[in-house]
């Protein structure tokens, strides 16, 4: 159950979330002061990581810094895969699957995500943090996929319409109707609340467009479904009409907070 594994998680990050010896500090040059971690000066300038686990170095004669998002320190601990900072044309970029094209840098921000170039641009991805309370440092690795002249980063990415997109989450639905195309994802606290055992989505057609979702119900051309398991929808006046009880009361207290929701008091 989510519940044990978020559990588990939750006790290898008060063990192994790093901690870096030195506290933060402050260095100026030329009237500029920057304060933090692991400052780097690259002559002109200063630049400090705003967390201990941040990094800094100077690359192709500027000083950058990278700091991880919260919850992924939290997720990887001790065990927080080394950012990479790379340089093209006086462009410096830092983080995760960094990509140098067009004469632009850009990188994911965590380490299951993923950047790709197309048509002079350049996309990034990074799963939420939902994906990582549930997956944990095994979150599965984002794609890309281009068609024509559109990119487009993401989980289960799908053609179709004339088009690309994907999904946020691995639990998503890409839908196309011939003339457009939608991906629909599971809301945050539902993963919190099913963890992996969450159902898949079902889909409808909606006067031909796709709705997805859970306990779909038709009516005269039109449909509608509910975001979580437990939502129900009704017909009434040739209308679908769907309500979703709150989903935080089930989900467990720890993947809610990883996802920086706040969590319910207990009486």
């Amino acid at each position: 159950m989510l519940a044990s594994l978020v559990s588990m998680m939750t006790a290898a990050w008060l063990m192994a979330t790093p901690t870096e010896a030195a506290g933060p500090t402050c260095r100026s040059i030329d009237g500029h002061v920057a304060c933090g971690y692991q400052c780097k000066s690259d002559g002109q300038r200063v630049r400090c990581a705003q967390t201990p686990q941040g990094s800094c170095q100077v690359i192709d004669g500027q000083a950058v810094c990278f700091d991880p998002p919260a919850y992924i320190v939290r997720v990887y601990g001790s065990a927080l895969p080394a950012p990479e900072c790379k340089a093209i044309d006086g462009q410096v970029g830092c983080g995760y699957q960094c990509v140098t094209q067009f004469g632009k840098v850009q990188c994911a921000r965590t380490p299951a995500g993923i950047c790709g170039g197309r048509n002079g641009e350049i996309v990034c991805f990074d799963p939420p943090p939902e994906v990582y309370a549930l997956y944990g440092r095994e979150a599965p690795r984002a794609e890309c996929k281009g068609y024509g002249s559109d990119l487009a980063c993401g989980y289960k990415c799908t053609v179709g319409s004339g088009k690309v997109a994907c999904n946020t989450t691995p639990m998503g639905v890409c839908k196309s109707d011939g003339l457009q195309l939608k991906c629909f994802d599971p809301p945050a606290q539902a993963l919190c609340a099913w963890g992996k055992s969450l159902p898949p989505l079902q889909c409808q057609s909606s006067d031909g467009h796709p709705v997805c979702g859970y306990g779909c119900v038709k009516a005269y051309a039109k449909a509608a479904c509910a975001s979580t398991p437990k939502g129900m929808c009704k017909v009434f006046d040739s209308d679908v009409h769907c309500f979703d009880p709150p989903t935080a009361q089930d989900a467990d207290a720890e993947c809610l907070k990883l996802i920086g929701m706040a969590t319910l008091d207990t009486p």
